[in-house]
């Protein structure tokens, strides 16, 4: 296609000046409301009717008239203006965090104490934002940013994958969690994991990233790392060692998640062991808007989490 070709190629300029010149029927006042010279609008009209080989206008020393091509075409080419108009204000509602949807996958503990805090705020600065929250383990959490059924996760790497990238958060000491009257709740300070080995551990399913890490640290006891009691359910870790079944041995963070609150919680020691739970994303896959916005205020309430004994933010050069 050549210069002069390209030059009347038709783009939305034309459509909008010949909308503006069939419904006020004179090139001035048409030109008055684009914000446009005569001269060019002119120009522009010329190009389209050389472009559809038709004369869209009658013209006559007091008004211009629409052709019959141009009375059919009119209803088009409003409907193709308010369509064009319509998705650039939905861009930049986007854009400016109007509209829009976030998803966000976490492992429990970060939901209940960290994603609740954030997606608080969050809701209050942008009420039409569609929010999708989602409780999962650390698996499935990498499975659902791949699968694109949300933005980012905040867990713990299940495994290395080169599809993702980790932004580390906190670090998440291990302890033991027993009911109040236990012997190991009367301790005071850490308690050496050589500790548990008169009780029985209540541990995790496999499938649960706290076990999974567990199973992985071969210095850690047979009974820690394979435990013969598995429960995948917080409520019924809870119940087992409130009426005395074992103890269990979980995150700082996750032991402060109810009903698993109402409990002792002592830091293990020798050695000391934590997870590294941080923001999973798509690599190569930039966030939206909204997703960015969300990630704002997450940043935001990450420090309420230094309250907790045995979580340190990343940034944090304290020690417990």
């Amino acid at each position: 296609m050549n210069e002069s070709n390209q030059a009347r190629r038709l783009s939305i300029r034309h459509l909008r000046a010949f909308v503006a010149v069939a419904e006020c029927r004179s090139l001035t006042r048409a030109a008055e409301t684009l914000s446009v010279t005569q001269s060019a609008l002119s120009l522009t009209i010329q190009h389209l009717e050389q472009h559809l080989g038709l004369a869209m206008f009658d013209r006559s020393t007091r008004r211009l008239d629409l052709t019959s091509a141009a009375d059919e075409f009119l209803p088009t080419a409003r409907r193709l203006l308010q369509d064009f108009d319509a998705s650039i204000n939905e861009m930049r509602a986007l854009g400016k965090r109007e509209r829009g949807r976030v998803g966000v996958a976490a492992v429990p503990s970060v939901l209940a104490l960290l994603l609740s805090e954030a997606s608080a705020a969050f809701i209050d600065k942008f009420p039409g934002i569609d929010l999708y929250l989602r409780e999962d383990n650390s698996e499935s959490v990498q499975q659902r940013i791949l699968s694109g059924d949300v933005d980012f996760g905040i867990c713990s790497p299940w495994g290395s994958d080169a599809q993702l990238t980790f932004e580390p958060l906190f670090e998440d000491t291990y302890g033991v969690v027993t009911a109040r009257d236990h012997p190991l709740a009367d301790r005071t300070g850490s308690v050496p994991w050589s500790a548990l080995g008169s009780y029985r551990i209540i541990g995790f399913s496999a499938d649960l990233g706290m076990q999974h890490q567990l199973t992985e640290t071969s210095v850690l006891s047979q009974e820690v790392r394979e435990p013969r009691y598995r429960v995948s359910n917080t409520s019924t870790i809870a119940t087992l060692l409130t009426r005395g079944a074992g103890v269990s041995v979980m995150s700082a963070l996750a032991a402060q998640r109810a009903p698993l609150d109402s409990l002792s919680f002592r830091l293990l020691k020798e050695p000391t062991l934590s997870r590294t739970v941080g923001v999973l994303t798509r690599v190569g896959r930039s966030l939206s808007p909204a997703a960015t916005a969300m990630m704002v205020e997450l940043r935001e309430a990450l420090p309420t989490l230094a309250r907790f004994s045995g979580v340190r933010l990343v940034d944090d050069t304290s020690t417990d």
